[in-house]
This record gives structure tokens, C-alpha cells and sequence, in this order.
């Protein structure tokens, strides 16, 4: 076809061709401009699944807007051709690029992190590639990585079903013969079921391996040898295959290649979040600026909103330093990098917590420490230091967390276990979450630290970030003078910081609060609540407590399938966040999968045995609600949040059930001093919507509150 013309359009060279087409480079005579033309060829022009599929790459690309994806321009039909136009990309494809033995660090991480950020892109808007591999991957001349081919890709149902994979079928019409995408297929394409998003974090995994390595972690001399190896078998850990790689990579990749989705990333920007961190803390290009690190590229993910610039004065960072552990003991010493590595990474995906990069830390390995001088080093006003000792297999982790300001000692703990008899990593692992999850909860005792000190400055003062806070202690509270007081500081920081996805969310929570309780109550409250939510969610579909808050909005207009959908999206984002977990397990359980929420709650105490109490709000439910009654009571008295409601409240129902009126009395009035207007709130929207699904409770909570004297639905016994 060189030489010929199409349209308006003049073909000069071949550039490729595939299952979906040819593709030529093209002359754009009436702009002036070289093009990339995908050509249907004729013999499969008359097929309407191929047609169909041709016109669907143009829909899902063209539905795309990101640097790092191929930019279509037209769709277009001369003399019976079909074809694409499209950016023609000047450079090579990765699979060109990849030597043997794998990329370079500094290179690997330049073009894996915006590969997963396009991908990322892609599915938020519902497009899946379903077609990964390193050929349809280019960089080009100035180093710009471009995912190409989305003639595989489907969109997204928006329900978020997806039919059986073509692809796995058509991969299996060639008997006997590799077809070129299989390495980087799913298992759940092999075997041909439905596919979601997460098939393409699977094969971003492959990319990534190979990119890593060199080598593909599966392979097989037949089609059927390579499928069953796909399904079956556990490559070898990328760092084993290069030592030189920083160890989390290896994890990342490792969970991008689980056989099951559900253990997989849930979203490419999980696998983005990770990779940007790990990338910040692995990279050698210039050095802090005398010993501080660079402040325009902070180690924080996700950001809290795209468009706000985190300023080093606008936030306390928080510093994760060298864990001491004996001289000499490699294995120690590498559970202490890989643990130290883990949890500054863990922390950092609590968007209102930052955490200053490794690199920036590990000058301070093996040096006798003043911590108020490193933070002051490191503009860190926070510091985490431990130290790790071994007696046989046994070692004791020993962490503290420092206010490096003042040199208070704000929370310590010690670990013990068995260091033989358990995997390294799910020993890490274990240990990050119940570390990140007591420490980064919005109750935990680093949290709560930074948002006490935002009572000290007038709410119209508040940064965006200090705005986040006061929401969080207002969460300990609730008070309708506290409400107040938030919602203040809330809206103030959203009118200077209109695109805060996180500032959006707040204002939807406080919505909820203006509905639950009649707290300076405006009209409408849920439906402003929902608008702010979803505003929220698309200022940054990230953001996890933009999904948190849509879940619950959605929870209290009582509208289940929508509620459900939220709230799983919040808990993919960041399974660490214990708040997030246990609150969406008790919307849960008052919805009616009280099995599912319990599990949930339990779940968030596990991880975080520190928290202050209110999570144990729903197994004193669940006992209260069987007739367990001195269970109940002893489960209440564990509550240890005077300023929240459930507290007192808890109280109150169990020690009225079990007769001791006097107690129940007392703690009646702890109880009106935290709600006055309880009597009066109760009776207009009891304590949640759903509860009413579980009439044996609703019932039970109405006996007890008339045996403790309060008035409630219009009975009193006072």
C-alpha cells in the first residue's frame, strides 16, 4: 500500500501489522502532519466480529486522555477501507528495549510507573487493555512510555461485569502453536472465564517481571506447557533473580502475579501508589538539599488531591528511621530493611500522613541518634525508631514513636516471634499491618497527636490537611458544638481548595452528621452529603475516604446495592486503614449482613488492639443483640471513649438488661451529657436507618433505654 492514498491521507511506510491490523505510517495532507493509520484488511472487513472489535479499540482509546496512551485522532472509511488515525510515536517498543538480565533500576522504574499509572488511567474509565505485552508498549525518542492497541480492550459494564475473555478463546484456535500474547495472558483468560480490571494487573505483573529480569516467570515449550504454567506455577522472586532490586519490588510484582484476583492489587493504582513510593525511595538522582528531603517530591501516596500542592510547612512528616539490630546477623538485618521499607510504605498510603523518603533516612543506619536533632535534620516532626534482638529463632521487634519537636514518647510497642518457623515476608507483612493500622488509624496515637494541635489555631486559619484533622477528632466526639466548629474549618479550607478530594469527603460526612444527629441542620443534608461524595470520588477516584463517605451516604439513604459497591471500593484501597474497616463492618451488619460485618470489625480490632474503643461497639451489639448480656457489658466497659456516644450508651443498655438500675441511670446521664438532644434524636432516626432490618435488636435497644428511664419513640417510663 505504499504510495497509495486513503482519503486524504498518503501512505509512506509499513509499520507493523497483527490480529487487529496493519499499521502504516501516513502523510496527513491537509494538516501537514506524519500519522499512524490502522487498516482492517480486507479479508476480515466483511467479519462483523472483527469490525465490531475494530470499532470498539476506536471507542475505548478515544474515550482515553493520557500522556502515556496512544492519542486517537479520527475514525474514518475510504472505498470500502476502514481504518484508524492515530499519534504516530517515534521510538521502539519495549520488547525491543528489555535486555538480557532485565532494565536498569533507575530506567525500570521510568517506565513501570507511568505504565501503571496508564493502565490505571484506562480503568478509570471502565476500559480494560486485556492485551499487555511489551509490544504494544513504546517509548519513544525523548524516553515518553505510550501503551498502544487496545483491540482487545472492553469496555467496562457499569455494573462491573465484564463477559468470558475472546481472548483465551482465541488464543486456543491455535492448536500446537504459542500465540505471541498467551505469556502474558491471566489465568482467568487461559481458562476462558469472565474478566474484569484485574486481569490487566496480572499481566502489568508479567511486564513487569520480564522488565525486571529479563526473563518471563512463565514459560513452556507447547501452548498447553505454557498455559499450565500460568495456572500452576510461582516464578522465581525477582529479587532472588537480581539481589540488587529493592525487596519490596519483588513483593509488589509478586502480588501483581497471585493466581486468585481477589489476593491480587484490586486497581492498577494500587500498583502505581506502590511502585511511585518505592521509586521515590530507590532513586540515587541528585541529593536532599542539605540533608532534607527534596520538598516538590515528597514520598507520599496517594496525594490528597491531584491538584493540591503539599507544602513542606503545611504538614508534619513523619520519619521512618534504620531499626537497630546485631552486627553481623545478615538475616536480621534484612528483615529489619524489608520491615523498615514496609512500613514507611504503609504509612504513606494514608493520604494525611507523609513520610519522608528512605533514601534520606538510611544515612542515619548504625549511628547513635538524638531524635529531636534528625528531625530537625530531616524537617521530620515525627520520628519512628526501633530495634530488633534475636535469642535463637526468637526475635523481639521493639518500636517507638517520638514527637521529635518535644522528645515525647507517644506510642511503643513490642513484638515477639518465632523467627524459623515463619515465612519472612508474611512475617513482615504481619507486622506492617498491625504497626501501620495502630499507628495511621485517625484514633491511633500519631493521628490523634497532629489533630490535637489544630484546636489550638482559629478554624478559618486551618490548612487543608489540618482541616482533615479536625475532622477526625470531631469523630471522637460529636457534639453539635464541635460540629460546628468542623464544618467551619471544613468549608473554609474546601472555598481556598475547591478540587480537595479529600476536603469534598469531609463535607459529605459532615452532611451526614447534620442528618443523624439535627446538628445545625440546613436543608436536604443526604442529598448535599451524596453531591460532595461523588464530587469527591471524581476529584480523585483514589481517594479512599471519597469512598468511605459516598459508602456511608449511600448507606444512610438506605439504597443497598449502591452502599455495597462504595464500600468495597473503600476497603480495596487501602486494607491498613482499621477505621475504614470497622465502620463499613458496621453498616454492614446493620444492613443485614451481619455475619460479613462482624468478621469485618473483628478483623479491625486484630490489627489494631490499641484503638480506644468504638470498634468494639458492634461485638457489644452482637451480644447485646443475643441476649448475652454480661458478655455485652464486659465488652462495654472495654469502651474507653467518654466523648463518644456509643460509650455511655453501651453502658446503659447492658447494665439495664442485666437490672442495675442505679449504673444504668448513671450512665443514662454520661450519656444526655455527650447527646443532650439523645432523647429527641432517637425518636426522629434511632441510632442508624438500617437497624430496622434487625428487629429483634431495634427491639431490645427500646427495652433497654425505657428500663434506664430515657424516653424514646414516644414512650417514657421517667
Amino acid at each position: 500500500m505504499i504510495g497509495t492514498t486513503l482519503a486524504h491521507y498518503r501512505i509512506t511506510a509499513a509499520l507493523g501489522a497483527g490480529g487487529m491490523g496493519e499499521v502504516w505510517k501516513a502523510e496527513d495532507t491537509r494538516l501537514g502532519r506524519a500519522v499512524a493509520l490502522k487498516v482492517l484488511p480486507e479479508e476480515f472487513a466483511a467479519d462483523p466480529q472483527r469490525l465490531d472489535r475494530f470499532e470498539r479499540e476506536a471507542r475505548a482509546v478515544a474515550a482515553l486522555n493520557h500522556p502515556n496512551i496512544v492519542t486517537i485522532f479520527s475514525v474514518e472509511e475510504s472505498e470500502g477501507i476502514r481504518f484508524l488515525t492515530m499519534e504516530l510515536i517515534d521510538g521502539q517498543s519495549l520488547d525491543k528495549l528489555i535486555p538480557e538480565g532485565g532494565l536498569a533500576i533507575e530506567t525500570f522504574f521510568d517506565l513501570a510507573t507511568p505504565l501503571a499509572e496508564a493502565i490505571s488511567a484506562a480503568h478509570d474509565k471502565r476500559v480494560i487493555h486485556r492485551d499487555l505485552k511489551p509490544s504494544n508498549v513504546m517509548v519513544d525518542d525523548d524516553g515518553r512510555v505510550k501503551v498502544l492497541d487496545f483491540g482487545l480492550a472492553k469496555l467496562q459494564r457499569a455494573e462491573g461485569v465484564s463477559d468470558s475473555s475472546e481472548l483465551a478463546t482465541e488464543a486456543l484456535t491455535g492448536v500446537g502453536t504459542i500465540v505471541g500474547t498467551v505469556p502474558y495472558m491471566s489465568p482467568e483468560q487461559v481458562e476462558g472465564k469472565p474478566v474484569d480490571h484485574r486481569t490487566d494487573v496480572f499481566s502489568l505483573g508479567v511486564l513487569l517481571y520480564e522488565m525486571a529480569t529479563g526473563a518471563r516467570p512463565f514459560t513452556g515449550d507447547s501452548q498447553p506447557a505454557l498455559m499450565s504454567s500460568i495456572l500452576r506455577d510461582v516464578p522465581r522472586s525477582v529479587v532472588e533473580m537480581r539481589p540488587e532490586m529493592p525487596r519490596h519490588l519483588g513483593r509488589i510484582i509478586s502480588r501483581c502475579l497471585e493466581k486468585d484476583r481477589r489476593d491480587r492489587y484490586q486497581t492498577a493504582r494500587d500498583v502505581f501508589n506502590e511502585l511511585k513510593a518505592l521509586q521515590s525511595e530507590s532513586s540515587s538522582d541528585g541529593g536532599p538539599s542539605q540533608g532534607l528531603p527534596v520538598p516538590a517530591a515528597p514520598s507520599v501516596s496517594p496525594p490528597v488531591s491531584s491538584s493540591s500542592q503539599i507544602r513542606r510547612r503545611d504538614v508534619p512528616w513523619i520519619a521512618v528511621l534504620p531499626f537497630g539490630c546485631p552486627a553481623g546477623d545478615a538475616e536480621v538485618e534484612a528483615f529489619a530493611d524489608g520491615l523498615e521499607e514496609d512500613i514507611a510504605s504503609g504509612l504513606s498510603r494514608f493520604s494525611y500522613l507523609f513520610v519522608v523518603a528512605r533514601k534520606s533516612t538510611r544515612r542515619y543506619r548504625g549511628e547513635a541518634i538524638d531524635v529531636r536533632q534528625v528531625g530537625e535534620e530531616l524537617g521530620a516532626r515525627y520520628v519512628m525508631e526501633g530495634g530488633i534482638r534475636r535469642s535463637g529463632s526468637r526475635i523481639r521487634v521493639g518500636l517507638n514513636l517520638i514527637d521529635a519537636a518535644t522528645g515525647t514518647h507517644l506510642w511503643s510497642e513490642t513484638y515477639d516471634r518465632d523467627l524459623d518457623a515463619a515465612d519472612v515476608f508474611e512475617l513482615q507483612d504481619e507486622l506492617t499491618d498491625r504497626v501501620v493500622a495502630t499507628v495511621a488509624d485517625p484514633h491511633g496515637a500519631l493521628t490523634r497527636s497532629m489533630a490535637i494541635e489544630t484546636e489550638s489555631k482559629p478554624s478559618e486559619a486551618l490548612t487543608s490537611h489540618e482541616a482533615i484533622l479536625r475532622l477526625f477528632l470531631y469523630r471522637q466526639r460529636v457534639s453539635a458544638e464541635d460540629h460546628l466548629v468542623t464544618r467551619t474549618a471544613v468549608e473554609g479550607a474546601a472555598e481556598r481548595d475547591p478540587n480537595n478530594a479529600e476536603l469534598l469527603a469531609a463535607l459529605a460526612g459532615l452532611c451526614i452528621e447534620e442528618a443523624n444527629h439535627d446538628f445545625n441542620p440546613r436543608a436536604d443534608p443526604l442529598q448535599r452529603a451524596l453531591a460532595f461524595a461523588r464530587q469527591a470520588v471524581e476529584a480523585d477516584p483514589a481517594s479512599q475516604l471519597a469512598h468511605f463517605y459516598l459508602a456511608q451516604t449511600y448507606f444512610h439513604s438506605q439504597n443497598p446495592g449502591a452502599f455495597r459497591s462504595a464500600a468495597n471500593r473503600a476497603l480495596e484501597l487501602n486494607r491498613r486503614s482499621t477505621d475504614t474497616m470497622a465502620m463499613i463492618g458496621i453498616m454492614f451488619g446493620y444492613s443485614g449482613d451481619w455475619e460479613r460485618g462482624t468478621r469485618l470489625v473483628q478483623q479491625a480490632m486484630d490489627l489494631n488492639p490499641r484503638h480506644p474503643g468504638w470498634y468494639r461497639f458492634s461485638p457489644f451489639m452482637n451480644a447485646y443483640r443475643l441476649g448475652r448480656d454480661a458478655e455485652a457489658l464486659e465488652i462495654a466497659e472495654q469502651i474507653n471513649m467518654p466523648e463518644y456516644w456509643g460509650d455511655p450508651l453501651a453502658r446503659t443498655l447492658a447494665h439495664a438488661q442485666l437490672g442495675n438500675r442505679q449504673a444504668a441511670q448513671a450512665a443514662a446521664r454520661d450519656l444526655l451529657r455527650v447527646w443532650p438532644d439523645f432523647e429527641k434524636d432517637y425518636k426522629r432516626v434511632g441510632l442508624d436507618p438500617w437497624v430496622y432490618s434487625l428487629p429483634d435488636l431495634e427491639a431490645r435497644i427500646l427495652e433497654g433505654l425505657a428500663k434506664a428511664g430515657l424516653s424514646v419513640r414516644g414512650v417514657s417510663t421517667k
